[in-house]
């Protein structure tokens, strides 16, 4: 069953976030795994929840900035803080058709695959957002993908998403 989304904060089990305005909702949304995407600019932005990852946030955060810049898609990595006390890891990824990244067997996080949220036909070339921050021993991404040309735009456009994102055990929705 969709979910349904409003102006109102939603809260799925771990994750509570208010939705990008006027971004369609994954009908596949859950308690770890949240989309949204925005046909008008094929923007994506998505919250995954990586249950399978067991190591803690200040081990795998530079093994991943290494694994992208192996994959010469990196284009900057900082540790960030956002929404509602959470902290991370951030990179800025620059993805081409060539990107070997795009060849999950080769990902260090294949049992995961967070990066399955990218759809076939994507538009390329793409610049994606990840973040990777931990909460209660759970380690979560946080992703936005969009065309290169509006990027930042459309990142900025985001930006009250992301802090209101708070990463918890509740289930209860928000006002």
């Amino acid at each position: 069953m969709p979910l349904l989304l409003s102006p109102q904060s939603l809260a799925n089990a771990e994750i509570k976030v208010i939705p990008p305005p006027n971004w369609q909702p994954s009908p596949y949304n859950n308690s770890t795994v949240m989309a949204w995407f925005q046909n008008s600019t094929k923007s994506i932005f998505a919250i995954i929840k990586i249950s399978e990852i067991t190591f803690p946030l200040f081990f795998i955060g530079p093994i991943m900035a290494q694994f992208f810049a192996d994959k010469d898609v990196l284009e900057s990595t900082d540790q960030i803080s956002f929404g509602r006390s959470n902290y991370g890891y951030m990179y800025f990824l620059n993805l081409s058709l060539n990107s070997t990244i795009l060849n999950f067997t080769s990902n260090p996080t294949q049992e995961s695959n967070f990066l399955s949220v990218i759809p076939k036909g994507t538009e390329i070339p793409t610049k994606m957002m990840l973040i990777l921050t931990q909460k209660q021993d759970d380690l979560y991404a946080i992703i936005f993908l969009n065309a290169k040309e509006n990027f930042d735009s459309m990142l900025n456009e985001i930006k009250p998403t992301l802090d209101s994102i708070q990463l918890s055990n509740s289930t209860s929705i928000l006002s």
